[in-house]
């Protein structure tokens, strides 16, 4: 099923989930960022670095800010946001703030359609010393540009390297999508079941697209597991009958 879409309509699909995911993201991780250099760096003149590369990093999220998240960027403004992040990158390489600088180089390459890209610069990420929860948001990432580029055993794999954790309802939405891509409806059907039942956000919209998606999976005429087929036990609510 994946070959019937074009790069275009992957490249929006992934840019339209960045954009659920994004911004909001790379802003907390500068008080990760911080928080890193706090444990790091402990003289004054390394205190100093620290608030030196907290400006920039904000100064990058601020050029960001111009642009709307999955919207048409501007080429100036992707090359500025391009070149403070490698500014960032090469002057605190083993900060957090230097491995996180990549994670907006990443959103400006899918802005610009340059998965290849996207996917070395995320992948370069997991070779660094990373916490639980860094990692486990870099690996999401990657796998939704790898499954923009077609590649969704790769994908697949990516997610299935790490425990979930805390992401595990985002992890099985997302293993969820790449099982339909790849024609596989009992295994999206059971991914988004555990979507479901793992989401613990109390954001109504989520599991109504959940339900969606469980409807979506069975609505073109394909087959699920008979057990697939029972009413969620945690929503209380027979899944089958909602409406795409």
């Amino acid at each position: 099923m994946a070959e019937h879409l074009t790069e275009e309509e992957r490249i929006e699909a992934l840019k339209s989930w960045w954009s659920d995911y994004g911004k909001q993201v790379l802003a907390a991780l500068a008080v990760v960022g911080l928080s890193y250099f706090g444990w790091t760096y402990v003289d004054q003149q390394q205190v100093e670095a620290s608030a030196a590369a907290s400006e920039k990093y904000i100064a990058m999220l601020a050029l960001l800010d111009e642009h709307p998240v999955g919207s048409s960027m501007d080429e100036a403004l992707a090359q500025q946001v391009v070149e403070a992040a490698d500014q960032i990158k090469t002057d605190y390489v083993d900060s957090g703030y230097g491995q996180f600088s990549v994670l907006a180089k990443a959103r400006v390459a899918v802005e610009q359609g340059d998965l290849d890209t996207a996917a070395v610069e995320l992948a370069g990420l997991l070779d660094k010393r990373l916490g639980i929860a860094e990692e486990r948001f870099i690996r999401l990432r990657l796998a939704r540009v790898e499954a923009a580029r077609g590649n969704l055993d790769e994908a697949l794999a990516v997610l299935q390297a790490v425990d979930s954790g805390s992401y595990q309802s985002m992890f099985a939405e997302a293993r969820g999508d790449f099982y339909q891509l790849k024609g596989n409806a009992p295994a999206a059907y059971t991914a988004y079941q555990e979507a479901l039942e793992a989401d613990d956000s109390g954001d109504n919209v989520i599991a109504t697209v959940l339900q969606m998606k469980l409807a979506q999976v069975t609505a073109a005429g394909r087959s699920v597991p008979e057990k697939a087929l029972e009413p969620s036990v945690e929503t209380g609510a027979d899944v089958m009958q909602v409406q795409p």
